[in-house]
């Protein structure tokens, strides 16, 4: 399917050469022109999804046209008034049009972490689905085990609330913590602040789209803004996703748990907030990856393990 696009894509690219496609962005009526130009069998029914398709999989770099990547010219995702994605040109460190910048090594934390505790009836039913992995994250609070264990913010941590599965914004929060912390490591004493912490899920084969966790960053301050009680000073990204564990022989599989440095809103606002007029600060946002860790379940839980 991906490389059916290819000449949809390379369309699309000539037509923003021409002029046609003012700032690279690429729209949902766009692309059903394309398909109908290039004469190609791709479904119309769901434009939206045509970038997401190709760059959610690890195969990314394969299914994207030499021509454009021989250019320079890599693509991100957009959202919201029916745009689809933008092309652009590929940042002076890259090398591919789309790079895997969060990935374990032989050095993340391999932890064990029991799942007796799902019922034998679920870790057999499992299945290999984003839902179901959060499902069993929520489970066995393993954001909270991460937090707890890895996280630079452990001495300070007072509580994590899981507050919600599938957050229906654009794009979609996989789910949504709420993480109160001090201002000091004397717990008893210093101001409490929240953060509200969102979460990414990929399953085997999947890639961590850094633009999408910073759409979610910026989704969720826009949601929180005028909330006082309580007052949400930092949003946290993480990403999780199911992926075989560095040095085994392929066949251990794990949750790979990616924690970013919160991003204060003061910060947020005064550097990365996008308008209608100038979207692009937020793609400079950085997302520093501040703990990892490899959690493997014990026993077994179809849909991760197996």
């Amino acid at each position: 399917m991906s490389s059916k696009k290819i000449p949809v894509i390379e369309y699309l690219y000539s037509e923003y050469l021409k002029g046609n496609l003012p700032d690279g962005l690429v729209r949902s009526e766009d692309i059903v022109n394309a398909i109908s130009a290039t004469g190609s069998t791709l479904n119309k029914a769901n434009p939206a999804n045509f970038l997401k398709d190709i760059v959610r999989k690890e195969t990314a770099n394969e299914n994207w046209p030499e021509a454009l990547t021989l250019a320079g010219i890599t693509a991100r995702q957009r959202y919201g008034e029916k745009r689809v994605f933008q092309f652009l040109p590929f940042a002076s460190d890259q090398t591919e049009p789309f790079p895997d910048r969060y990935l374990p090594t032989l050095s993340t934390p391999v932890h064990t972490i029991q799942s007796a505790s799902v019922p034998f009836a679920a870790r057999q039913l499992g299945r290999k689905e984003e839902s179901w992995l959060m499902q069993v994250l929520v489970a066995l609070r393993v954001v909270e085990t991460q937090l707890a264990i890895f996280s630079p913010l452990r001495s300070r941590l007072r509580d994590v609330t899981h507050l919600q599965m599938s957050m229906k914004t654009q794009p979609e929060i996989d789910a949504v913590y709420l993480v109160s912390y001090g201002s000091t490591q004397n717990l008893a004493e210093g101001v409490e602040r929240n953060a509200l912490l969102t979460c990414e899920a990929k399953q085997l084969g999947e890639r961590i789209l850094e633009d999408q966790i910073r759409e979610q960053v910026a989704e969720t301050f826009k949601q929180t803004k005028k909330l006082s009680q309580p007052g949400i000073n930092a949003v946290k990204p993480m990403a999780v996703q199911v992926r075989k564990v560095p040095g085994s022989d392929g066949t251990i599989r794990g949750i790979y748990v990616v924690e970013f440095q919160r991003i204060p809103r003061g910060v947020f606002d005064r550097c990365y907030s996008p308008s209608k007029s100038d979207p692009e600060p937020l793609y400079a946002m950085p997302l520093k990856r501040v703990s990892e860790a490899i959690h493997c379940l014990s026993p077994a839980v179809r849909g991760v393990n197996i």
